[in-house]
């Protein structure tokens, strides 16, 4: 929601108190209430309202000597909870940790949501480079392997919808942002069973996804992996696709996916 729209329908101090968490869950540092409320486009009185109940269900934490505001363990607290009861999580973990831990490849997994990828469990390697994508976070769909995934999941009228909806950010330089050229890579993706890109969302990084789909056929998630290109001697691209498309198989049939 744009700061400051007109809210239909719902509880605007529920709303607010929403971006909030959003806005300090983004923030890497610590924020005070009238840099929150100038984000929110709101008078710092409200914001801090809001601040005080957020902070006494913990929800949010002040720092004593700067009185700035971060994330609480509260709201940590009820992720950890949806971790544990989330099948497509508890599935999925064992996998991705087997990825990093006897592969050294940064795993991810995200579903999608509305015109973007949102992560929901990632693992890090012990590999030589370092990929943050927290649970929660958003990425683009055109120029991720695990975006591309999702949207060969859908119909074609969805897929053209989504990536005609909005301009498509140049991340990087390899970055594609042509409808007609995406078009026709997911067509190629649903073909072969996985996405690949190099540097296409982060220069020097490739990354490699593959579909997780439920009893009916239907893409619910999508399960990517990622390396730096210089280490590829090390990382056979062969390989690193029979993996990602293995263990996705395996979460789909644990899913209950008839897929063989």
């Amino acid at each position: 929601m744009v700061a400051g729209a007109k809210l239909t329908g719902s509880s605007q101090s529920l709303q607010r108190g929403l971006e909030i968490l959003i806005i300090l869950d983004k923030a890497a540092a610590p924020m005070g209430v009238r840099e929150i409320a100038r984000q929110l486009e709101v008078n710092p009185t409200i914001v801090q309202r809001l601040i005080n109940t957020l902070a006494q269900n913990h929800f949010v934490t002040q720092d004593q000597e700067t009185r700035r505001y971060s994330i609480g363990y509260r709201a940590f607290g009820l992720g950890w909870s949806l971790t544990k009861k989330d099948r497509l999580i508890s599935v999925a973990k064992p996998e991705l940790d087997m990825l990093a831990t006897k592969h050294l490849l940064n795993g991810y997994l995200g579903v999608l949501r509305g015109a973007r990828a949102v992560y929901i469990l990632s693992t890090q390697s012990e590999g030589p480079i370092v990929i943050r994508s927290v649970p929660g976070s958003e990425t683009y769909l055109h120029s991720t392997a695990l975006g591309k995934v999702l949207l060969a999941g859908l119909p074609d009228d969805e897929v053209e919808k989504l990536l005609t909806g909005e301009r498509l950010e140049q991340v990087t330089p390899k970055t594609c942002t042509d409808p007609a050229v995406l078009i026709e890579q997911i067509g190629e993706i649903r073909r072969q069973g996985y996405a690949m890109i190099a540097g296409e969302n982060i220069p020097g990084v490739v990354s490699v996804g593959a579909p997780i789909r439920d009893a009916s056929e239907r893409t619910v998630a999508g399960l990517s992996t990622a390396f730096a290109e210089w280490a590829s001697p090390e990382f056979d691209i062969g390989k690193v696709v029979t993996l990602v498309k293995e263990s996705a198989k395996r979460i789909s049939q644990m899913l209950g996916s008839q897929s063989e």
